[in-house]
């Protein structure tokens, strides 16, 4: 999952390169990158959360 988020995260930065950070495509590329550290950050948090058996 840290991958993928690495690779939104230089799409969303060449994207804003090229077309500004109003652009259509840039923001939902944001979305997008937004919704996949909120899954990790949510998945990380639940495991912290786990007793240790």
């Amino acid at each position: 999952m840290k991958l993928r988020i690495e690779m939104e995260r230089k799409e969303l930065n060449r994207l804003a390169q090229r077309y500004g950070l109003r652009h259509k495509r840039v923001i939902h590329q944001s979305v997008l990158l937004d919704g996949l550290l909120n899954k990790y950050n949510k998945f990380t948090d639940v495991r912290r959360k786990q007793p240790i058996a």
